[in-house]
Parts: structure tokens; sequence; C-alpha cells
């Protein structure tokens, strides 16, 4: 971590305290669809003098009543808008005093109608509410048929031949992309009572197309798995095993750009009909910027992977559209996908640009859903994934800004340069309310959160102290969305990013593991998939000030509070009795923690 000067800093503090209590979330609580009409029910105090939901109508601002109900709650009923996201705010009166209510809180003053609750005809799937996700990066997670293994020497890769390493070594950065461990999918199945046993019921393998590099993201070609992972007919058996345990499975969806290996570019004359590169019929699938067989726009400049260019027609029939589209081949039968995360996804787009990336991202989600109306579509984003989390485009990001970063903040000290920071609970909370203020809430319960990825630093690394490994978990497993545990994770596998961050699974050294980390991981799976506010609940920061945050999550009546200090003790007060869900004990009055450390907590 690199150093910086540093200066005292005073600690500041974020509360959600209001005013007064207005209380409303997009749980079916709260918010109630009937055919085209929203009925909407607000929580306010006894005294509220009037009330009104202020929506837009066809463009219009439209004001809508509040009704007092039998239960004490305020109630008003509009119409959905058909084109465009219904989106909606509050405005009461109180003691003569006017206040507004939106996902930027309580304010006193109308807020940017970008933080309007919103309500989408395009909704995410509702089964990754009750998932727990798993990362797998094929290469290093399990070898499960030697005998299909790379050999050393076995082809040439940019100029290198490629090398089989034995499992128990480190990766050598020197060697890049051409070095092999031998994991594959009957790796992956042979790991299935493992990832039961954890609590996994979700997989996000990354690309497993055939490839001549070991990461994969220069796909040669898009219907076919590569032989040293398997074959189509074993990836088919595996997915019908996977889902007959109830497992989902998500795949690397690589649409920005091919390898060169593909016969589309054919850079290195691998087929015998002529590519991009020999001056062929798919030159236009590519940008070039000279007449040079060369001269083609990469990404970030790497030869390997040529930008596809979707203002050609036939290549976005070919990846997206058509009835044998990429996107369409592997959620058919046989294979059945239950989704794709798309790699690069803001890039996306015509002419060796991002031109068009929205609509060319919005088509990838319609023909997704076309096939699968089930079928879950999140993008990669290392920074603000607002614009496309609003519905019919991306149902959630790889939520690194919303919540790896600040995480890496508040507990390693470090942001995602390696750069050493200082992030308070009251600076945590801000930036993760603050982002979710502008998501539809639907969106924010299918947001991806990792703590880490095969493109970032291992989070172990982040943060050598175990017990803030546990609160980074716990933190994972309250945040609002599906949490996704990096192959390893549960058992403090360290790395100092790429290439270590890709170490190999250590499954015959287990005097390596972690097993309080492994048991705090199952014990988090075990609390979330069978509490619903932490799977479909809203998410709100009572309390952050220096090492203390609240965090509750709420399904109408129920809530879960998750205390959590990173190193000064929390002393917090309780009303009426609370349940700890780690270990069944009741707890009422003042609750203690000496840090670091974390309990959740269900009223009742």
């Amino acid at each position: 971590m690199t150093e910086t000067a540093s200066r005292p800093q005073k600690s500041s503090t974020f509360t959600s305290g209001a005013p007064v209590h207005l209380y409303h979330d997009g749980t079916s609580h709260f918010v109630q669809q009937d055919g085209d009409l929203l009925h909407l029910f607000l929580e306010a105090p006894e005294d509220m003098e009037e009330g009104q939901v202020m929506s837009f109508h066809h463009g219009d601002a439209r004001f809508d009543d509040l009704q007092k109900q039998d239960d004490g709650r305020w109630k008003a009923t509009l119409p959905m808008q058909k084109h465009r996201n219904t989106q909606y705010r509050f405005k009461v009166q109180i003691s003569g005093r006017t206040y507004w209510l939106s996902q930027a809180g309580v304010q006193p003053g109308p807020t940017l109608f970008a933080q309007d609750f919103k309500v989408s005809h395009n909704r995410p799937p509702g089964w990754v509410h009750e998932r727990v996700f798993y990362q797998i990066f094929p290469d290093r997670f399990r070898n499960g048929d030697p005998s299909i293994n790379l050999k050393s020497g076995e082809y040439t890769y940019e100029d290198r031949a490629v090398v089989h390493r034995k499992w128990y070594m480190d990766p050598n950065a020197a060697m890049g992309a051409n070095e092999y461990f031998g994991g594959d999918l009957e790796g992956i199945r042979h790991s299935l009572d493992y990832l039961k046993d954890l609590g996994v019921n979700a997989l996000y393998l990354n690309p497993i197309f055939q490839s001549p590099s070991v990461h994969a993201y220069d796909t040669q070609d898009h219907f076919k798995i590569d032989e040293h992972f398997g074959t189509n007919e074993g990836f088919a058996a595996l997915v019908d095993e996977l889902h007959q345990n109830d497992i989902k499975i998500m795949l690397d969806g690589v649409f920005n750009h091919t390898g060169s290996w593909h016969k589309w570019m054919n850079r290195e004359r691998i087929y015998s009909e002529p590519g991009a590169f020999q001056g062929g019929p798919t030159r236009d699938y590519y940008t070039y910027v000279g007449d040079q067989p060369e001269e083609y726009i990469a990404w970030f400049g790497f030869a390997t992977l040529p930008k596809l260019n979707y203002g050609n027609p036939e290549v976005l029939e070919n990846m997206i559209t058509g009835e044998d589209s990429v996107v369409r081949f592997w959620l058919k039968a046989p294979y059945h996908i239950d989704g794709w995360r798309l790699d690069a996804a803001p890039v996306i787009g015509k002419h060796g640009t991002d031109e068009g990336n929205h609509e060319v991202l919005q088509k990838i989600w319609q023909t997704a859903r076309e096939e699968n109306p089930e079928a879950y579509i999140i993008g990669e984003h290392f920074g603000d994934a607002i614009p496309w989390l609003q519905g019919g485009e991306e149902d959630g990001v790889m939520n690194y800004y919303g919540f790896t970063i600040p995480t890496w903040a508040f507990l390693g000290g470090e942001d995602e340069s390696g750069k050493c920071v200082q992030l308070d609970a009251a600076d945590y909370a801000r930036s993760v309310m603050h982002y979710l203020s502008f998501i539809p809430f639907h969106n924010q319960l299918a947001l991806f959160n990792n703590l880490c990825s095969h493109d970032t630093k291992r989070f172990a690394s982040i943060c050598p102290d175990l017990e803030r490994r546990k609160l980074g978990a716990t933190l994972q497993f309250v945040h609002i969305g599906v949490p996704c545990i990096y192959y390893g994770d549960e058992i403090g596998l360290e790395g100092e990013g790429d290439p270590l961050s890709r170490r190999t699974m250590p499954w015959d050294w287990k005097e390596l593991w972690e097993t309080g980390l492994y048991d705090h991981y199952k014990q988090l799976a075990r609390i979330r998939k069978q509490e619903k506010a932490l799977q479909e609940g809203s998410y709100s920061v009572l309390h952050a000030q220096g090492d203390h945050l609240v965090i509750q999550r709420r399904f109408g009546p129920e809530r879960i509070l998750a205390l959590i200090t990173r190193g000064e003790p929390l002393a917090y007060p309780l009303e009426g009795a609370w349940q700890d869900l780690m270990s069944g004990q009741t707890m009422q009055g003042e609750v203690k923690l000496s840090g670091p450390s974390a309990v959740l907590l269900k009223q009742g």
C-alpha cells in the first residue's frame, strides 16, 4: 500500500434521523401494483395534516392526495407509465411545515428528480433475491479430468509456448496468459457438495469458450466450450446437475470484442477463409483506422482483442438478436444457462467507440428475456453505473463503485488504485446511501456485491486482519443486492492482484485454510437464505460515526439490524426484544461490542 501523508481527522456522524418520521420503500408492504395502477403507502406521524404523492403523467406533474388508512398508514393511487419508469415522491405538511420524502430521505425542500422512488415494468428476475453466488476462474478452481489438461508446448500464443504448471505453484506474472494449471468443468462438478455445504446456490463462471489464453477473454469460438475445460455435451450435463441441485449458473459474455484468433479476424491465419486481417468480408465487423491489416481498434490497444463494430447489422444479429446468436445459443436447450455477465459493458458500441452503447445493451437484455423471461443480466462497471440501472438494460452490476470500493476503504484503508485512504463510518454511509438513492428499488435488490474478483486484489490482502475480513463478509451479506464469493475468499486466499489473485484453490492443503472464516461465511449464507428482510428488504443506515455502523434491513414489520464496529467499542440501545441470528440468544437493553466485531439482530 502506497504511503501518503496523513492529517488528523475529525470524526463525522451520519444518521438517518430526520426531523419527522416519514417512511416508504419499494417492498410489497409499501408498493402494490394492480394492473396499470400503483397503490402507495406511507408511514407518517399521527399529527400529519395532509400529504400528496407527486408524480409525472405523460411528462406533466401530477399530485394525488394521501388518505389515512385504518392501520395508520397513508395511501395514494396513481397510474403507471407504460413507456417509462413511474417515478414519484411524497410531499407532506406537519405542524405547518412542508417535508419531502424521496430516495434521498426526508428533506425540507424537493430533491433531484433522479432520486425519486421508481417503479419499472422491466424488473430483474425474482430468483436472484435468495441466491448466494460463487465466482469461479475455471483454470484455477479444481482439476477434475487430468486427461484434458493442456500440455506444455501444445501451441504458441503471442510468440510464446503455452505451459502447464503444477497445482501447488504460484502463477508467474512473466508467463502472462500462457500458463495453465488444469482446472475444468469436471472439477466444478466434483465440488458440488462443497459448494452446497458453504451455502452457495448460484455460480458465475469466468469465460469458458474456446480461446488460446488462460483468461479466455479473447474468444476464438463463442459456440464451443474450450477443450481444456470440457465439451459442449459435458457443459449441458453440468448445468442439468446444477439445476437439479437448485443451483443457478451465469456465464461471462464477452460481447465488446473477439479474440484475434476468431475466424472473423483470423489474424493468425488459422482458418482458410479470409477474415478481416486478410481484407475478407468480415472486415467491417471491426473498425479500421487505416489500410493495413493490423490497423484496427482493439480494447485497450491489445491486438489480441479486436473491438466489435455494432454499427454493422450482421454483428448485431450474430452476437445478439438473431435466432442463432451467441446470446440465445446458451440460454436455449440443451444448456439453459440462467444469465449473462457482460464484460466491459460500458464500452460496447459502434465504430470502435461506445456510440449506441445503451441501445446495444438494451437489445442484449430484450433478447435474453425473449429466450428466458427470468434471465439475469449484469454488467461489469468499475465506475458509476446508475444510467444502466434504470430497468430494461442491466438488472444489476458488479457493484465495485457502490459497495466494493467503499468497503475496501472503510476496512482496509485502501482505494482501488492501492493508495491509502481514511474513510470513517459516516463517509462510508454517505457514499453507499447516495449511490443507492439514484437506483430503482428492484435494481438495488439485483446489485452484484463482491469483495474482490479476478480483476482486483484479494480482499484478504487488503484486510490482513481476520476479524476485519469477517466484517467484510458481514457487510457483503447484509448489503442490499446479491452476495458473490470469489472462490477462495471463504478460506482466506490471498493475492496482490493479477495473476496472484488467480491462485489455485488449495484443496489438498487444508492447513492453509482459515476455517473460522469459512464457518462465518457458511453461517452468513444460512442466515441470508432464511431471512426475507435480507433477501428483499430495504436498506438504510441508522447510525454511522467513527468505527461504528448500524444498518437496517426491513421488509414490512420485519427488521434486521447489523451492529458493526471496526475497532472502538460500541454500545447501542435496543427497544424491545431482539434475537441474535448468529447465537440464537434473545437480547434486550444495551448491546455492547468490542471491536472489531458484529452482531445481526432480528426484532421479535
